[in-house]
């Protein structure tokens, strides 16, 4: 009985998830009468998502690349729990985060965040769903930018408006506002 316990204690997450794989497969592979099921996957996942918040969209990738959490926790370094809460809307992703998800699942921040819905009705809106379709932080952005965390944020709540040489810059952002 300690044995096992010991085994269990010292099994990681990717190990556990490739002997759930195991166990599911000799299953399948049990199978006497000869029946094969095989899935369809003609038609995009995202067509008919049932929730298209966040985390439902999170779900939804995740879902369509066939994986479960604890692959998904692997291989973007986040926690299972932390990716469970997220797609329970819950818990709201980091930017970093997000970058981490959509490279592993082949879909963009933009999608990830659900980005797309944020207002642009002023400058300083503008600002911020540029800077989370790319999936940065403010301190991320402000380097980038070549400015202080502090004067992107009066930026981006409209107290000031950002003179030509860092508007230069920012223009390179905006501009995937105008592909939509």
């Amino acid at each position: 009985m300690s044995d096992i316990c010991r085994f269990v204690g010292e099994s990681t997450s990717r190990f556990a998830s490739l002997e759930y794989r195991r166990i599911h497969k000799d299953k399948a592979e049990d199978n006497t009468l000869g029946i094969s099921i095989q899935k369809e996957t003609s038609y995009s996942p995202f067509m008919d998502m049932e929730d298209d918040s966040p985390g439902g969209r999170l779900r939804a990738a995740r879902t369509a690349k066939q994986m479960y959490l604890i692959d998904l926790a692997a291989a973007t370094g986040l926690c299972t729990r932390t990716i469970g809460l997220a797609e329970a809307n819950k818990l709201k992703v980091s930017p970093p985060s997000l970058r981490r998800l959509s490279k592993v699942l082949g879909v963009s921040v933009a999608f990830l965040g659900g980005f797309e819905k944020l207002p642009e009705s002023t400058f300083g809106e503008r600002i911020v769903k540029a800077r989370l379709f790319h999936g940065y932080t403010k301190r991320e952005f402000a380097k980038l930018l070549g400015v202080h965390e502090r004067t992107l944020f009066d930026w981006e709540h409209n107290r000031k408006i950002p003179p030509a040489a860092p508007l230069n810059d920012l223009s390179r952002y905006l501009d995937i506002l105008m592909k939509e």
